[in-house]
């Protein structure tokens, strides 16, 4: 009888045993259909196959891990800058040159374990470059001066910001420095070669001017062509000493005074109706009706001439340009206060998405075939605002203009491509930002120029 329940428990501990095997070597080919290929026989057991792919995973690993310490290494040797930060913007790896961009005493990432990036790099335009680049999943990049407080030193610094996996963000950061140098050199040069073309080139206009009225009327139109030539030369010259003055000595150059912005716009408008009469245009002007801004009249009055002559100029026949002028709040970061937010916009075809980031570039024009032409300084004694149909807008009829009120008489910038070009180191030198994009609903060119006003003295919108 012992023997009976001997060999049924024998037969039950056999019966688990295989069960158990079974469902052990059905679990093993669960897991190997998982892994991405089995190039094993199938006649091999389901253990075998699984300590060889653990095999070749083990290889496969050690291979990455040695590719990942090779691109390390190159990282690490790169002549630029690179920093990766988690998805909790702490610092995950950063390289020694990088170290040195940032002013890092420390060379290695392994100084500042688990430590967030704003703890090490005081930089709260590289914190938010992340913030973007992490938030939009797309690459970014800006430009920047880096301070550094206790040695009073700055050095212009570009960071570009890519996406990666789990959050992590990576940023390539350049060294600026070499290149402002390389732009400020170019700059002083061309002031030099301008300045010293400034007096012959006005030598010989004024004998071409005393020639002119000896010359027999055959070869009249030769003299005629040879001064206009002479004249677009000198204002390319007077174009350039400017564009160096404002770039070199900003602030120095300005001479600030009480001004009424929206009076400066309407005379800007009212010298160039003329040639907007031509092509039967139209100013419809929008917002406030008194706003005084401590400015540089005559400069200003230069940039508001070249962005509504522009307007004029590549707008279709019958349509409006439209100018509005707001206070709003300043909507930039670490920035606080009122600013005067001035938009032009035409009905044109707009700018190309290749011209817009070279727009305020020097001599860049973005289609060749549009030479400018001089723009009469005429002094009309009356132009028509026509409104947009809202309750804030100022409808200036018959705006009579006396010399006395005409700031001094500017022609717009030629075309050599200088206009934009002074007119943003203008907006600069006052504090301010210009802005060139298309406008969702015209499609045309959009300038809006952001000026600071902390005391601008400002009567309410009329209708």
């Amino acid at each position: 009888m012992q023997l009976v329940w001997f060999l049924a428990g024998l037969g039950l501990g056999l019966g688990l045993l295989a069960w158990s095997a079974r469902h052990f070597n059905h679990q093993l080919e669960r897991i190997i259909r998982t892994l991405p290929s089995d190039p094993y026989r199938p006649t091999l057991s389901p253990l075998s196959r699984l300590s060889r792919v653990t095999l070749q995973l083990q290889d496969q690993l050690q291979l990455n891990e040695q590719e990942l310490l090779g691109w390390q290494d190159i990282l690490r040797r790169a002549p630029v800058g690179y920093l990766q930060v988690n998805g909790a913007d702490n610092l995950y790896w950063i390289n020694e040159r990088a170290c040195d961009l940032l002013k890092l005493q420390s060379r290695s990432w392994d100084a500042w374990p688990n430590r967030l990036l704003l703890e090490v790099v005081r930089s709260i335009e590289l914190d938010q470059l992340i913030s973007q680049v992490r938030s939009g999943q797309q690459e970014h990049q800006i430009e920047w001066i880096m301070h550094l407080s206790e040695r009073a030193q700055e050095w212009p610094l570009r960071a570009y910001g890519i996406p990666l996996p789990e959050g992590h963000v990576g940023v390539f950061i350049e060294d600026r420095t070499e290149t402002k140098n390389l732009a400020e050199d170019r700059d002083r040069w061309t002031s030099d070669v301008a300045h010293e073309l400034k007096t012959p080139l006005t030598s010989i206009r004024l004998m071409v001017e005393t020639l002119e009225p000896r010359i027999s009327w055959q070869h009249r139109s030769h003299i005629d062509r040879l001064l206009q030539e002479v004249t677009r030369l000198s204002d390319l010259v007077k174009d350039l000493l400017e564009l160096s003055r404002i770039t070199f000595n900003q602030a120095q150059t300005l001479k600030l005074q009480p001004v009424n912005v929206p009076s400066l716009i309407h005379k800007a408008w009212l010298n160039l109706e003329p040639l907007a009469q031509q092509r039967n245009l139209s100013l419809f002007y929008q917002g406030v009706e008194d706003c005084t801004l401590n400015v540089d009249k005559n400069r200003l009055y230069r940039v508001f001439l070249n962005l509504i002559d522009n307007a004029i100029k590549y707008s279709p026949v019958d349509q409006p340009i439209i100018v509005q002028v707001e206070v709003v709040q300043s909507a930039e970061e670490g920035e606080r206060g009122q600013r005067l937010c001035i938009d032009i916009i035409d009905t044109g075809s707009g700018f190309s998405a290749e011209s817009l980031p070279h727009i305020f570039k020097r001599f860049y024009r973005s289609d060749p075939s549009r030479v400018r032409g001089t723009v009469p300084m005429g002094n009309p004694e009356a132009v028509s605002l026509q409104p947009l149909g809202t309750s804030d807008v100022i409808q200036a009829t018959s705006v009579a203009l006396s010399e006395q009120e005409q700031p001094s008489a500017v022609a717009p910038l030629g075309g050599s491509g200088l206009g934009l070009a002074i007119a943003q180191q203008i907006i600069l030198a006052h504090g301010g930002t210009i802005r060139a994009r298309n406008h969702p609903q015209t499609g045309g060119a959009w300038l809006q120029i952001m000026l600071p006003c902390p005391r601008c003295s400002m009567a309410p919108e009329v209708s």
